[in-house]
């Protein structure tokens, strides 16, 4: 009887441990100033079709909090991996102490995606982002590379 239990719980045991999610990649990283900021990044990969006629992909990684990048770059041809400015935009946001924000936005650089893999996307950038408000305040992101995990989407419109 106790070999029985002794079966079962291992049984159970075992069960319990395939059911578990395999932690997703989240990492989105850059360099500022030789500072570097490690955040959890999102990816989304967004297929568009009118009708039913395939129209491009839209890439999108970003992360949230106190200082936000976001990146968002399109491709018609299904095969592109490499986006120069002005192919791609970022967004660089810096929440600051008064409740207000500073808005970088990309004006040279480059957006990569160098492959995909077990559900990730992998990818690397770097870019130079100037103020909205002050064009004489800008910033170089350098190093900057990231492995998230890629939810995927179709996108259907309708031309009235």
């Amino acid at each position: 009887m106790k070999k029985f239990f002794f079966a079962l719980f291992c049984a159970l045991a075992l069960f319990i441990s395939c059911t578990e999610e395999t932690p997703r990649a989240e990492l989105l990283e850059y360099n500022i100033n030789s500072q570097i900021y490690s955040n959890k990044g999102y990816a989304y990969k967004y297929t568009d079709y009118i009708g039913s006629e395939k129209q491009g992909i839209d890439w999108h990684i970003y992360n949230l909090g106190q200082s936000s990048l976001y990146i968002q770059a399109y491709d018609k041809s299904y095969a592109k991996t490499l986006f120069d400015y002005p192919a791609f935009e970022a967004k660089f946001t810096v929440e600051l102490a008064d409740g207000k924000s500073k808005i970088y936005q990309a004006t040279a650089g480059q957006f990569r995606i160098t492959g995909q893999e077990m559900g990730d996307v992998i990818g690397d950038f770097h870019f130079k982002v100037k103020n909205i408000e002050n064009p004489a305040d800008s910033i170089m992101i350098n190093a900057g590379y990231f492995r998230i995990w890629l939810e995927k989407y179709d996108r259907v419109f309708t031309i009235k």
